[in-house]
């Protein structure tokens, strides 16, 4: 078999043809085209212009957003993926070559991220049903051309990071700036942001371009090309600097992690979510703790869906009660699966040599799954009592009662069926969001029931 000629390109391909989780590139697209028809009337209000000026300066102002939206993304992922990838103690123990090593990262996280401009065409669409095809493959050039530029000047600035940490000329200013952090880690921790910025500063001008353009000057066409031309200089910075970085970096997150070690007290190594809600009942405690230490996604992905219930509060279109019963009622239900998963981590001879009773146990998988519910719901609320006022109490009080109903059940049935009880859970938490929407879209809603505004 003929050696490859990059070997770690060839070992990251082995491993994701060994571990495949395709799902994770899709569900953000997918997620994106459910979100599409609520963030349009806040996200895309200008399409309602009509044409003329207003309507390009709406269309300039929502691709800056969404570029810069791709620059903060991928600032952070190539920084995982560089600096702080799990990879990193696996390869210190071994010569490398790091141009070979650079570009294989840089493929791997172009492919892993590539989700973020097709679900930000996807978020455009309606520019393409409403304007028509040139607006909106402009929009998505000059989205993709902030996703490019952000992976090419993200790898130089991380590797350029690695040499300010190491620079005594640079001292005076990390120690400006570090505030309480180690001088080091100052330049790790503002690399992210200066990324953000120059990409940030190019889409400026690309949106600008794309609004000129639009406007019928064709020249502006060629402002578009200003963030792929900053992503290639940063890419063809960035080898360079891997020769002489990419392994220093380790020496400098020894020396950082040592202090910020050093620094972290027992206490906030045991800090666990929601954890003062549980004084003076144990069962309750022990669940927090595996919820936080074991599915923690969930408690911070409930925030994130959150903001799909701040998109559909925040909208000014009329019927707030149905958007609201529909899309934080299907966010809140959802959460009904986090029983049976503690459940799965929880062994019955656990229950048994603890002498717990099975009482406590589903009501405390219970609390734990509402509690984790309400960081969907919550900023729902906040939105919808600043945009509409009270209007918004009555159907998220009924998401909360119908909510509570559905965890009820799936800590009940996940007491005796452990995992497997997500099975039946999964179902009768679709039919209830199925029963949510149908009487929210057929005006069964909660007018019927309290007679109106």
């Amino acid at each position: 078999m003929p050696e490859p000629r990059n070997p770690y390109r060839h070992v990251f391909a082995v491993l994701a043809r060994r571990a495949p989780q395709r799902w994770r590139w899709w569900l953000p697209v997918f997620a994106s085209a459910l979100a599409t028809p609520l963030a349009k009337p806040v996200l895309l209000s200008f399409l309602s212009y009509g044409g003329g000026s207003a309507w390009i300066a709406g269309l300039e102002a929502v691709t800056v957003r969404l570029g810069a939206l791709m620059a903060a993304a991928m600032a952070l992922h190539t920084y995982t993926d560089l600096v702080r990838s799990p990879d990193r103690p696996v390869l210190d123990a071994h010569p490398v070559e790091p141009r070979a090593l650079l570009r294989a990262i840089a493929l791997r996280t172009a492919r892993n991220r590539s989700y973020l401009p097709v679900a930000a065409a996807v978020v455009l669409l309606p520019v393409l049903q409403q304007a028509g095809v040139v607006p909106w493959l402009g929009a998505v050039a000059v989205v993709l051309g902030a996703w490019l530029s952000a992976l090419g000047v993200g790898f130089a600035v991380h590797l350029g990071a690695v040499w300010a940490g190491l620079s005594d000329g640079l001292a005076k200013v990390l120690d400006a700036v570090r505030g309480d952090n180690p001088r080091m880690q100052a330049a790790l921790i503002y690399a992210p942001g200066l990324a953000l910025l120059l990409v940030a500063i190019s889409v400026v001008f690309s949106s600008a371009g794309l609004s000129y353009a639009l406007s019928g000057r064709a020249d502006g066409w060629a402002f578009l090309l200003i963030p792929p031309a900053l992503g290639l200089a940063g890419w063809a910075a960035a080898g360079p600097l891997s020769e002489r970085y990419y392994v220093r970096a380790t020496a400098l997150l020894t020396e950082v992690d040592g202090l910020v070690s050093g620094a972290a007290t027992a206490e906030e190594d045991r800090a666990v979510y929601l954890e003062w809600l549980a004084r003076g009942r144990p069962e309750l405690l022990r669940q927090l703790r595996q919820g936080w230490r074991s599915y923690r996604p969930w408690a911070l992905g409930a925030w994130g869906l959150g903001l799909l219930g701040v998109l559909a509060a925040w909208s000014a279109e009329p019927d707030v009660e149905a958007r609201l019963l529909s899309v934080v009622g299907g966010c809140f239900v959802f959460f009904a699966l986090l029983p049976p998963r503690l459940a799965a981590g929880d062994p019955v001879w656990l229950d048994e040599a603890l002498g717990t009773r099975s009482g406590a146990v589903d009501r405390a998988r219970f609390t734990v799954g509402f509690l984790y519910a309400q960081g969907a719901l919550v900023p729902a609320l906040a939105a919808g009592l600043v945009r509409h006022g009270r209007e918004v109490i009555l159907p998220l009080l009924a998401v909360e009662v119908v909510g509570a109903a559905v965890m009820f059940a799936a800590a009940f049935l996940a007491r005796r069926q452990r995992e497997r009880a997500a099975w039946l859970v999964g179902p009768i938490a679709l039919v209830v969001w199925a029963g949510l929407t149908f009487s929210a879209s057929s005006g069964l809603g909660l007018d019927a029931y309290f007679g109106g505004k």
